[in-house]
């Protein structure tokens, strides 16, 4: 039994290898991009094209389906593949690829015929209040329209890719997206061609490279691919009846998202608010993606196989150990990214149209933004195994109750705070951040009916060893950091290097001294891990 325990680790650890090569690749070139769109784009037109057009209207087109066809298509998918036949699998796949494809294509007409409708319902911009505004995000809506269709076309070749267990292309797709972007951004430069227009165009045929490469992974499955209509297929019934719940708890947290990311702060008609919102946002959801979620994909397929065999246990001890491990890195991190916000906010991002303001707020977003990094990490985790158990209607409902949450702070936050914009920014992280770990306690709670996730009284104590290291090493970096700028009086992005420099080895070595003084041995087992696999290679 132990071997079988230690086994199934290993397959895990080995399939996140993988994904977590592809988004290295993903995030890498996102960060770049933000960097770029940054340096080259006016604040205003970084509101309009981005943050608005593309992350909180198509993106989020993309977010309901990928949300929603991962948690109730790959068990099903997969059951079908165990238990009956992959032609039966892929009828399955066949019909939802089919239907997808047709709701994908109303969908982008409307964004392509009617972009000035869909610009006044999401904000309060208009051709009386803020016409240069409004005809912007008008056209952008309508230029990437059709890239709808093939993001969200490659969420569902994505989850095909999985569930044969294939992570790497099905990564590495949105890397390749990216990295089209970028490219085009970067010539832009060079040709003198507008970047906004650029960055459109970037955008629509990175979405048809992010398909291409997954088609290329499941070359050997092309001949399965065929239009279908088998909707009385039973696979198909048991896949709805799981996505329906999800349906509208995702749908609720895009409300969400589009009252606190767009409606709030488009209210208030000041240039740069939404790109210090959405660049803030970077730092906390590249690492929620490279290792949180990158695990999430991993166990998922393995999570899904202990639960058909009805053993609750291994699943409990898999997402308690994980989840300790996740927390001994982001508890720490979170804190120390609260104390060099600015410094690591300012190297990395100023120059160009990207100010000393814009670094302020920013930095008030990623601050408060980071700290959502604990709970999110083991809530993807919880998520997973309420996915893989198929408990999907409790699940949403708690997601409701705390997108909800979310949206009274921030409405508390623009009727207290008025146009005190660092004060407005920190109502929105920080109402999602607290939502967050919220709805993470509860998850928990929940989960512990079926599996015995979390005990009380360990992890109570892991907890309180951890927040006492971590605790500790922020606030003798905060002192150091702030005695540095007053003594040394370092400046530009080799000042901004030095303090992040120094802090950071400050706080590593306090925060593994007390770790290791604390017995926190999850710090150690990710280490022996890391370096186990390094001399393997070798």
């Amino acid at each position: 039994m132990g071997e079988h325990k230690a086994s199934l680790e290993k397959r895990i650890f080995k399939a996140s290898i993988f994904v977590l090569v592809a988004h290295v690749l993903f995030k890498l070139a996102g960060l770049i991009q933000a960097k770029v769109m940054g340096h080259y784009l006016p604040q205003d037109t970084f509101d309009v094209v981005y943050a608005f057009a593309f992350e909180n209207c198509i993106f989020m087109l993309f977010l309901i389906g990928e949300e929603v066809l991962g948690p109730s298509f790959m068990p099903v998918f997969m059951r079908e593949l165990d238990v009956e036949s992959e032609k039966s699998a892929w009828t399955l796949a066949n019909t939802l690829l089919t239907l997808q494809f047709i709701v994908l294509l109303a969908l982008a007409a409307v964004l392509v015929l009617a972009p000035h409708w869909v610009v006044g319902f999401l904000t309060k911009w208009s051709a009386d209040s803020s016409p240069e505004k409004y005809e912007l995000a008008a056209k952008s809506v309508r230029t990437m329209g059709p890239a709808v269709i093939g993001l969200s076309l490659g969420s569902t070749t994505y989850v095909l890719l999985n569930g044969y267990k294939r992570f790497f292309l099905a990564a590495f797709g949105d890397a390749v997206w990216k990295f089209c972007v970028v490219f085009l951004l970067i010539a832009s430069a060079f040709v003198k061609e507008d970047s906004a227009r650029m960055l459109m165009w970037g955008l629509v045929a990175g979405s048809v490279c992010k398909v291409g490469t997954h088609l290329l992974g499941l070359r050997d499955k092309l001949a399965f691919f065929r239009p279908t209509f088998a909707f009385s297929h039973p696979a198909f019934k048991r896949m709805c009846w799981l996505a329906l719940p999800l349906l509208a708890g995702i749908l609720m947290a895009k409300v969400r998202d589009e009252y606190n990311n767009v409606y709030v702060l488009s209210a208030l008609d000041e240039s740069g608010l939404m790109q210090a919102n959405s660049i803030g946002k970077k730092l906390q959801s590249t690492l929620l993606f490279l290792v949180p979620y990158t695990l999430s994909i991993a166990v998922f397929p393995f999570f899904c196989e202990l639960v058909d065999k009805n053993d609750h246990a291994s699943l409990g001890r898999l997402v308690t150990r994980f989840g300790r491990m996740l927390l001994s890195v982001f508890i720490p991190f979170a804190l120390f990214v609260a104390v060099v916000a600015v410094p690591l906010t300012s190297l990395i991002f100023k120059g160009g149209h990207f100010d000393a303001h814009a670094v302020q707020r920013t930095a008030v977003s990623l601050s408060f933004y980071t700290f959502m990094l604990p709970a999110a990490a083991i809530e993807m985790l919880a998520m997973q195994a309420f996915f893989a158990n198929r408990r999907m209607v409790s699940v949403t409902l708690i997601g409701i109750l705390f997108s909800s949450l979310s949206m009274v702070i921030s409405w508390i936050g623009l009727k207290v705070c008025g146009r005190h914009d660092l004060m407005l920014l920190a109502f929105i992280a920080g109402g999602v951040t607290l939502a967050r770990t919220l709805k993470c306690f509860t998850l928990v709670e929940m989960l512990k009916k079926s599996a015995p996730v979390f005990p009380f009284l360990a992890t109570l104590s892991f907890l309180s060893r951890l927040t006492l290291a971590a605790g500790f090493a922020s606030g003798l970096s905060w002192l150091i950091l702030n005695h540095i700028g007053v003594v040394a009086g370092l400046h530009g992005r080799v000042g901004d290097l030095l303090k992040l420099g120094i802090v950071g080895a400050v706080f590593g070595g306090v925060y593994l001294a007390g770790a290791y003084g604390l017995r926190i041995t999850e710090l150690h087992e990710l280490f022996s891990f890391a370096l186990q696999k390094v001399r393997k290679r070798a």
